[in-house]
């Protein structure tokens, strides 16, 4: 995982630099970053879906869903950044004997957000490499293959000026690709922006 993150940095790096000169001068800070955690609603396999609601049907068994996301965006107009961000979701349930069993998507991607008001409302996509990973207590970590995978956003930025802290508040869907079988994850979430 940690090659494929700087895999990522190192394209975003080469895509930004043209852009960097181009960003100077327009009223916006150079970068955006971006973290947050919010609700978390995936979507599996009919496979899987049944057989993590049985198991959370269990008596004596809690579920939680938990969405996170880390963006780091190149502003390239007075409108507009390139992105890379990673969105993850936890799904877990544990049991009363203490034990338990997660389930984690991820989606490591590039895109674009675009402001259509300078500031406030904005729509954001992006396509990368997706990965699952399941965690069982007593038995360790099973990393699936890295898969395909592409988002879409839809925020607004409370800050209405250009640079600074904020608080943002954004709906994203990611599908996700992952060994041949179709994944989804509706994440509603609040993230810390610095722009």
């Amino acid at each position: 995982m940690k090659t494929h993150v700087r895999i990522m940095l190192a394209i975003v790096l080469v895509l930004a630099l043209p852009c960097i000169a181009a960003a100077q001068g327009r009223g916006r800070d150079l970068l955006l970053f971006q973290i947050g955690a919010g609700l978390y609603f995936p979507s599996y396999p009919d496979g899987l879906e049944s057989a993590m609601s049985l198991d959370a049907s269990t008596p004596g068994a809690d579920r939680i869903q938990v969405a996170v996301d880390l963006a780091l965006g190149f502003s390239i107009s007075e409108r507009a950044y390139i992105m890379a961000r990673m969105d993850g979701g936890g799904d877990r349930i544990t049991y009363s004997s203490g034990d338990y069993s997660q389930l984690n998507l991820y989606l490591f991607s590039l895109g674009a957000r675009y402001y259509p008001y300078v500031t406030g409302l904005y729509l954001e996509g992006d396509v990368g490499s997706s990965q699952a990973i399941v965690d069982i207590s007593g038995e360790g970590s099973y990393p699936s293959d890295k898969g395909f995978g592409y988002g879409i956003a839809v925020g607004y930025d409370f800050n209405r000026r250009l640079r600074g802290f904020g608080l943002e508040l954004e709906a994203k869907y990611d599908s996700l690709t992952i060994e041949s079988e179709q994944y989804g994850a509706f994440m509603l979430t609040l993230n810390l922006c610095w722009k």
